[in-house]
């Protein structure tokens, strides 16, 4: 209720889709109060659940009821949100306080269903089937027409293709001769396997969204089935994941938006859990550093969560506190990154800007989209804000009191560290869309989540009677087709889940949809072996070139040569001082005149104003005009 209290002190802001991103509005009115604020709200319950276990050596109280709880005093603060409401949080708040105290005199034990120990990690050719049936759902038949119809979208460039373009000219470093906005390695590593021109780069780059997100759902599929021991249920709940993961009629042009955003969740919880299950050994400890080391190469703000929770359980597991695993795979994580860094980039990385920078996407994520505080409605948010976050909270506490002692079986303690694990990274995840209306990406995130919910909810239907588990799991089956045809957002007012998915030429839905012409976006036709012999002919080998087009990445991926703008693409970039910085050092310009049809873009703005006061054309063939410094 303190923190509550305190939301209303914190500055707002909303960003104005029209007028590109403000980044000045968003630092100044430090939006990364916002997020400190969230992270509060949410990891104050599991910290107290966890200290007051501790400090009492065991258990009070039944789940069931501390579930109810902890779900009562979160409705109280969705009703305190309004003012207006206040005395419904107290009634809220009373009625928690009532559960309590029925709590108290509650069975204080816990009981596994049965005994887990000796159950082994089986994969049978069966498994093949779900394996199967996921890479029909996913894969398409025709890669060219998802990509062709992704368009403008530059979500991809950013994230994959910009950073990749740097690779033709050796020894330039991420944080010091351009911006990767997502991780300092993602450029290096696409860059060896994006082909030859911009229609190769950009298909792969889909290609390998889809691949990622394949194979995190299949990883997926295999955890559930080992934790809720049932195929069925498993491929269920990952089919649904993935169909509500579908938005709007264009897909995968976005890899933030998709699990290429931590292509190592599972394998990393997996080597965390096999840690708590022997905790006195380092061996998988190690494991798990490097899968953070890498995590925060790819990923930064993902690698942060991984060390976070890894740091955390290592804490926990065989005892509270732990300082000597804490140690080893903090430790081993940060090193283990500055030694690829190192391997990667050479000693220029052993700089304090390149490390500055390595962490200043997380502010820019941290200004999200704007909004206040605790903006929630009884609707949707209910839903998505609320339930997968208790369980994530009463997860914490609970794992965090079983591993801290040692008598359990080493595979309960796989177990419960791996949904530690999981509820703690599934609630960072929550944290960046928690204020967001219905979005598909919100499905993304939840899959840690509901991985634990889905545990929770075979423990307790495992005493249910077998009529009763079949009335209520076909009840569940009905009120997920039901979600997958129908869910909406009327403020987001695109296709959702299956309405989506019907758009996505998937080798499942290859009998039912016609094929259609592929239809690239006019400005990549003004990209000939004119254009691109122009570039070559006027800049060497390992040159950078700075070219103001609206596809300014895909003449330099025809031409094989670095960008000389620090972001790309430079025309969407989202701060004002990326214009400056990659202009005030090139003393040529190759310039595509289509960008003045988008002139109301900030960016585009500055540019055409820079050109036309310090620039004096000279040469023009095809669409290009040589543009030089004048003197």
């Amino acid at each position: 209720m303190a923190l509550l209290l305190l939301k209303n002190h914190l500055p707002a802001f909303q960003w104005n889709f029209d007028d590109a991103f403000d980044l000045t509005a968003a630092q100044k009115n430090c939006d990364v109060c916002k997020k400190a604020f969230y992270g509060s709200f949410f990891l104050c319950a599991p910290i107290a659940a966890a200290a007051a276990l501790y400090t009492s050596h065991r258990s009070s109280g039944s789940i069931a009821l501390s579930t109810i709880t902890a779900g009562l005093v979160y409705l109280a603060l969705h009703a305190a949100n309004d003012r207006s409401n206040f005395a419904i949080t107290l009634i809220i708040l009373a009625v928690a306080a009532v559960t309590v105290g029925i709590n108290r005199r509650a069975n204080t034990y816990f009981p596994p269903v049965k005994s887990s120990t000796g159950v082994p990690f089986a994969v049978g050719l069966i498994d093949l089937l779900p394996v199967a049936f996921l890479a029909l759902l996913l894969i398409p038949s025709d890669l060219e027409r998802v990509t062709s119809v992704v368009r403008e979208e530059s979500h991809k460039v950013s994230y994959f293709i910009g950073p990749a373009l740097y690779g033709y000219t050796p020894g330039l470093i991420p944080g010091l001769d351009y911006h990767s906005h997502y991780g300092p390695a993602l450029g290096w590593f696409f860059h060896l396997i994006m082909g030859d021109g911009w229609k190769s780069a950009a298909m792969r780059a889909v290609g390998l969204n889809i691949a990622i997100t394949l194979a995190v759902y299949i990883q997926a599929y295999f955890l559930l089935a080992y934790l809720v021991r049932s195929r069925l249920l498993a491929i269920g709940i990952v089919t649904a994941l993935a169909v509500l993961a579908f938005s709007t009629t264009n897909h995968f042009y976005s890899p933030s938006a998709y699990p290429t955003r931590f292509p190592l969740l599972i394998v990393f919880v997996l080597a965390i859990g096999l840690h708590c299950a022997d905790p006195k050994h380092s061996g998988w400890l190690i494991v798990s550093a490097i899968m953070c080391a890498l995590s925060l190469l790819w990923q930064t703000e993902i690698g942060l969560f991984f060390l976070v929770t890894g740091t955390c359980v290592a804490a926990i597991a065989g005892g509270f506190l732990n300082y000597r695993n804490a140690f080893v795979f903090f430790i081993t994580s940060i090193a283990a990154a500055i030694l690829l860094c190192l391997l990667l980039f050479g000693p220029r990385v052993l700089s304090l800007t390149f490390l500055i920078e390595c962490f200043r996407p997380l502010v820019l994520y941290g200004t999200g989209w704007g909004s206040s505080p605790i903006k929630w409605t009884l609707s949707w948010s209910v839903i998505y804000d609320l339930p997968l976050q208790v369980i994530g909270c009463i997860t914490i506490g609970w794992a965090s009191m079983r591993l801290s002692r040692s008598s359990d079986s080493p595979r309960d303690r796989f177990v419960a560290g791996v949904l530690l694990a999981l509820s703690m990274i599934g609630i960072a995840l929550m944290i960046k869309w928690v204020n967001r209306t219905l979005d598909a990406v919100w499905h993304q995130n939840a899959l840690p989540l509901v991985i634990v919910a889905a545990w929770w909810a075979h423990q307790f239907a495992a005493a249910w009677r077998p009529s009763f588990k079949k009335a209520v799991g076909a009840g569940v089956a009905v009120a997920t087709i039901a979600a997958l045809l129908f869910v909406q957002d009327k403020i987001n007012p695109h296709p959702y889940g299956l309405r989506s998915y019907v758009y996505y030429p998937s080798l499942l839905m290859r009998p039912f949809v016609s094929p259609s012409v592929e239809t690239w976006q006019e400005d990549f036709s003004r990209i000939t072996e004119t254009e691109t012999k122009f570039i070559q002919d006027n800049s060497k080998p390992g040159e950078r070139v700075l070219v103001i087009a609206m596809m300014d990445w895909a003449y330099l991926a025809q031409a094989h040569r670095a960008p000389e703008a620090y972001f790309m693409p430079l025309m969407v970039a989202f701060d004002e001082h990326y214009v400056d910085r990659s202009m005030n050092t090139a003393n040529r310009v190759f310039y595509d005149n289509i960008v003045e049809t988008r002139a109301t873009l900030p960016r585009v703005r500055e540019t055409l104003e820079r050109i036309k006061r310090d620039y004096v054309a000279v040469e023009t063939k095809g669409n290009l005009t040589l543009y030089e410094r004048r003197h």
